[in-house]
């Protein structure tokens, strides 16, 4: 576990809300669960909550939450918990010190660079996707990455998470589920894999995004799934996406409210479901275009809403699977590396611990196999800034530097590069996937550019890589699943 989970080690995180304003966007949403309430479509929710102590009014839906009552769910929720991969190796211990990225998921287009035009994606690509997540070394936690316009619209979840199990050891998450129906396959599927469901409620081999529906209101199929994962001990990330002067206010701390208090919603329907079940605070919060209304989930405000979201999870003590990378960028280039490299130091530097986003485009609508390569570049970059400093004898080099000198002077000519310690230290350098050859040799090696290095990087994984496939009984059973999922 350690060696893979240690890439992701960050430093001590850095804060940036003050306490008082935490406190305050916290009360303000206490305040708004008490008076107005929350709209749950979820009888299972409803119900749960009643017995809480919530108000609930049936005809309407509605649920008011007394501010004791949330305060007292939430502290059930663990603080810490530990996403499984297939293999323990790839365990991640979300802590609060390790900083995760993971694929994005729910595309239905794929931009072909060659042709400069997209296509509608199948299940090639999931099964393509799922080779280069296993490859690629920043991308810690794998999730199909579209939908597969080429099966039946009913299996489109059961057989993409199939296709992730079988390719991937790492962790896998689930985002397109919208019936309880579909979370319980998954569970049936991952129960499979660790030996039954009592084992599944130790090892989280899976955990799945349930979405909230902004302003102030929980789907009822999407917050049943939720109740299901619960009751089985699949960490959920609830990920609130209200949008600044749409689904919510104009200002980054109104926006911060109604997210806080939808998210706080969920999460204690879960906990009044089944007291302790993981519960992921997992928000990513934009604003609108005021030109045009359109979302901008690459824009300056929503990387400040999401770190700001984070800060909010950690508040209340839960695990944050706030932001991440996800680009406005229509194609892969300039746009989408800025876009991508601002949010990923800034999740590196805050300590955010799960990261959504690799390799979508245009609000995670496009797959593009060049910006994977991309963002797993973005990604180790920013976890390269964010290693833990060591500061002591053997880094200072006190000794070494007097011995060296001035430049052009002494025995040495003030030069570390003939140092035992510099040969063996300029190992731990970050390798970038790009080269960093003299002009001539670039021109030499046939004047690539950035998206044609990444295309051939793509091409050359799903050529060589051949990840360790599950065991072949169990993802026989795993297909029977969803042989029966098809005919129900």
């Amino acid at each position: 576990m350690a060696a893979f989970a240690d890439t992701f080690r960050v430093r001590e995180p850095v804060q940036i809300l003050k306490e008082q304003d935490k406190k305050s966007i916290h009360e303000a949403a206490l305040d708004v669960m008490a008076s107005v309430g929350v709209r749950i479509h979820s009888k299972v929710a409803r119900h749960s909550l009643s017995k809480a102590g919530a108000a609930v009014d049936e005809k309407t839906g509605i649920v008011k939450f007394p501010s004791d009552l949330t305060k007292s769910l939430i502290s059930k929720a663990p603080g810490k918990i530990v996403l499984a991969g297939r293999e323990k190796e790839f365990d991640l211990p979300v802590d609060g010190r390790h900083c995760y990225y993971t694929t994005d998921g729910c595309g239905i287009a794929v931009w072909d660079q060659k042709s400069r035009t997209r296509r509608l994606s199948v299940m090639q690509d999931i099964k393509n996707t799922a080779v280069i997540g296993d490859y690629l070394p920043y991308c810690s936690i794998y999730e199909p990455m579209v939908v597969p316009s080429d099966i039946p619209e009913k299996i489109h979840v059961v057989s993409a998470i199939k296709e992730a199990f079988d390719t991937t050891r790492k962790h896998v998450e689930s985002e397109s589920t919208t019936t309880p129906q579909e979370a319980s396959l998954q569970v049936k599927m991952a129960s499979e894999i660790v030996g039954g469901v009592e084992e599944l409620k130790k090892r989280h081999i899976i955990s799945a995004m349930v979405c909230t529906m902004s302003p102030l209101t929980l789907d009822g199929n999407a917050t049943d799934a939720a109740m299901v994962w619960a009751e089985n001990q699949v960490p959920v990330h609830i990920t609130g996406m209200a949008m600044m002067g749409v689904s919510g206010p104009a200002t980054i701390p109104g926006d911060l409210v109604v997210n806080h208090a939808e998210t706080l919603a969920l999460a204690a329907a879960m906990q009044a479901h089944s007291p302790g079940a993981p519960t992921i605070y997992g928000s990513v919060l934009s604003n609108m275009d005021p030109r045009t209304g359109a979302i901008r989930l690459g824009s300056a405000e929503a990387l400040m809403l999401c770190v700001f979201a984070h800060e909010m999870a950690k508040y209340v003590h839960l695990p944050s699977a706030c932001g991440g990378i996800g680009s406005n960028a229509k194609t892969p280039g300039p746009q989408s590396a800025l876009e991508n490299s601002s949010m990923a130091i800034a999740g590196v530097f805050i300590g955010q611990e799960i990261n959504n986003g690799i390799g979508m485009l245009d609000c995670s609508t496009v797959l593009s196999y060049e910006q994977m390569i991309l963002d797993n570049e973005i990604v180790g970059r920013a976890l390269a800034c964010g290693r833990e400093l060591q500061v002591n004898r053997d880094t200072l080099h006190l000794d070494m530097i007097k011995e060296v000198g001035i430049l052009g002077l002494g025995k040495k000519k003030g030069s570390f590069l003939g140092e035992r310690a510099t040969m063996m230290e300029a190992r731990q350098f970050y390798q970038s996937f790009f080269t960093s050859e003299p002009f001539e040799q670039w021109e030499l090696m046939g004047k690539k550019d950035d998206l044609t290095l990444a295309k051939e990087k793509a091409d050359w994984i799903l050529k060589n890589h051949h990840p360790m496939r599950l065991d072949s009984g169990i993802s026989s059973k795993l297909g029977d699943i969803v042989k029966r999922a098809a005919k129900e």
